[in-house]
């Protein structure tokens, strides 16, 4: 099955990468096809060639969390950004990154503008998965 864009996306956002524990998205080189693994339920294809995709967010390691408070410095005056400090100390950045409706702290106009920059470093990692499977031996 071709791997579509929208299925490369999806991976890559929901990839905890971390093996040992919730598991990881990887790509079987022999059968040019993503799947799921992780340590307490190993995959058939981990007996195969194989390479991890990359995370948007990797467990543990708060990239978006720090991308997103770089962001709101830059993009929203600072008595947003203080606003969204205060709500992050009491219910977490996970949730200040949320649309308002769900329970987070972001209005309609500040999660489209927060959006597009997750949605460009997904077509970014995409791409860098995309170019790593050309440059495979065929």
């Amino acid at each position: 099955m071709t791997i579509t864009d929208r299925m490369l996306t999806g991976a890559i956002a929901n990839n905890p990468a971390n093996y040992d524990g919730d598991g990881e998205w990887r790509y079987s080189i022999p059968n040019k096809a993503i799947y799921f693994s992780r340590v307490s339920d190993p995959d058939s294809n981990d007996d195969e060639p194989w390479f991890a995709l990359p995370s948007l967010n990797p467990d543990g390691s708060r990239r978006m969390e720090l991308a997103f408070q770089q962001f709101i410095k830059r993009r929203w005056p600072p008595s947003r950004c203080a606003e969204l400090q205060r709500f992050a100390e009491r219910r977490g950045w996970n949730l200040a990154m949320e649309l308002r409706y769900g329970g987070g702290a972001l209005e309609d106009k500040e999660a489209e503008e927060w959006q597009f920059v997750v949605n460009r470093e997904l077509q970014r990692l995409a791409q860098q998965v995309r170019q790593k499977i050309a440059d495979l031996p065929a």
